[in-house]
């Protein structure tokens, strides 16, 4: 049983050390505030992000990343849009004719407040030389699928403060040349940006400076129930599908020492384990939790004819719940309103007997102090006791 914890504990260090990197670097189309000059200008801060749909077409998938519904006025004429564009990127043509199979990113970035456009093209190489046989006819094929970014820098005006921000459109196509099938298709598309506008709506962006946070799958070519799907939070999106996480959560470490009260006996704990925070909105620091973590016990068994021993035992636990930057009027006690529950996975001495299992709540008195009690039930629910934890962390 202590291999399958320590196993654990190493598979959570593991988790949160890929997590983070992820976090850190970025996925998706949408890059973190502190990336180069050159990457900031042709791409999208991922925090300006409260809308993000994905529609599949015909052609490939649009991919739509917005700060509000207000914001898809931008791209309701996006026929025209993309007229505008083929016109611009002409004079590379030549250039990217000559592929040799490699796929390209084009990046379009206009403002209202400047006549001209920025655009920056990049060209990455196969993974290997790739060919296709037709008859003894060898030609190059080209595997990998061109994108094309749509930026429309805007300034978003609240009170004495003008806020810049960004909107974009992206599409991921076999050739970035199926744009013209896309222009001529003005029809269809007009049809998809006001499905999209009218699905999201929300009443809770009638609040003064509240935006609706939401990702949106939509085919319009299948016609079955889950042709357009709705989800409560933004998540990237990339070729190998949804992260687990949406845009805005973090996953963190959870962990803490303390010292608690268990049948007129103190017992030292230690917890270690995972977090996924979710922040409620810019300027706050409000936030949701989801906690799965491992907590250890240590009693001191006295015995006549040698010194005290150390009985360990281990808890594995979820906690759901909601934590305040100011105590809330009709919360729970305190800057944390959650729930929690345990179970025993490993015992040693007699305080446990049989299926142990234990509910539990935080009362967070100030940062790094929290009081925890706890009901226990043990001896296979025949018997159940108190307890309280002052946690340190």
């Amino acid at each position: 049983m202590r291999k399958v914890i320590l196993c654990t504990l190493l598979a959570i260090a593991g988790m949160v050390g890929n997590a983070i990197a992820q976090y850190a670097t970025g996925n998706g189309y949408s890059i973190r505030r502190d990336a180069s000059k050159t990457e900031s200008t042709f791409s999208i801060w991922n925090m300006q992000v409260n809308i993000r749909s994905t529609t599949t077409l015909k052609e490939g998938k649009m991919i739509l990343e917005l700060q509000n519904v207000g914001d898809y006025a931008n791209f309701m004429n996006m026929d025209s849009l993309l007229q505008v564009f083929r016109k611009d990127i002409e004079f590379y043509k030549d250039s990217l004719q000559n592929n040799n199979g490699e796929h390209v990113r084009i990046d379009y970035v206009m403002s209202p407040e400047y006549s001209f456009k920025k655009i920056r093209f990049k060209k990455y190489q196969p993974e290997g030389e790739i060919f296709v046989n037709r008859s003894n006819d060898i030609s190059r094929l080209k595997l990998d699928q061109d994108t094309i970014n749509i930026i429309v820098e805007k300034i978003l005006y609240k009170s004495k403060c003008n806020i810049s921000y960004s909107v974009q459109a992206t599409f991921i196509l076999d050739n970035y040349t199926d744009v013209d099938k896309l222009i001529m298709n003005s029809d269809e598309l007009h049809r998809i940006m006001e499905t999209l506008e009218k699905e999201s709506h929300s009443p809770k962006e009638l609040k003064p400076g509240h935006y609706p946070e939401m990702t949106i799958l939509y085919n319009p070519y299948y016609t079955g129930k889950y042709a357009l799907r709705k989800f409560k939070s933004v998540g990237y999106e990339n070729r190998n599908g949804m992260k687990f996480l949406g845009e805005h959560d973090k996953l963190t470490i959870h962990a803490n020492i303390g010292d608690g009260l268990m049948m007129n006996a103190l017992v030292p704990t230690a917890e270690l384990g995972l977090a996924i925070v979710s922040p409620w909105g810019r300027g706050t620091s409000n936030f949701s939790f989801y906690r799965a973590y491992l907590s250890g016990h240590y009693f001191f068994d006295r015995s006549n004819d040698g010194p005290p021993s150390l009985k360990d035992n281990y808890f594995i636990n979820m906690s759901l719940g909601s934590e305040y930057e100011k105590i809330q009027k009709r919360e729970w006690v305190g800057y944390v309103t959650d729930f929690g529950i345990g179970y025993l996975l490993w015992s040693k001495g007699s305080l446990f007997k049989g299926t142990t299992m234990k509910v539990f709540t935080d009362i967070k008195i100030m940062t790094g102090l929290t009081l925890s009690p706890e009901i226990i039930s043990t001896n296979n629910f025949r018997q159940f006791f108190p307890g309280i934890t002052v946690k340190v962390f």
